[in-house]
């Protein structure tokens, strides 16, 4: 896996983890994926709340893109790259600090 060959590190934001576990998904599945995130599932603070309120206020307030800020905020805290299969969600965050890998 090209990804894993180019960042051996890999975490998950907690409310990214939430979205993936809504599914549908099944628990091989869950278990698969939870092997592959060496560094975890990061926890949301309060500072990431303010960095999702940076990154919604600086994107133009779009309600679409509420639950991505929170997303961003993580990566951007936690100084990773965003590796997603929907970076045209995520592109908006980019010129506010956000490393997008898109994956194909």
């Amino acid at each position: 896996m090209r990804l894993m060959a180019t960042s051996p590190q890999a975490a998950v934001s907690s409310l990214a983890w939430w979205e993936f576990e809504c599914g549908p998904v099944s628990m091989e599945g869950t278990l698969l994926v939870r092997q592959l995130l060496t560094s975890g599932i990061l926890p949301f603070t309060d500072a990431h709340g303010s960095e999702a309120a940076r990154l919604f206020n600086a994107v133009g307030r779009a309600r679409r893109l509420k639950f991505d800020c929170l997303i961003a905020a993580t990566a951007i805290l936690a100084g990773a790259e965003l590796a997603t299969t929907n970076p045209e969600d995520f592109t908006p965050f980019v010129p506010h600090g956000l490393k997008l890998y898109s994956m194909p």
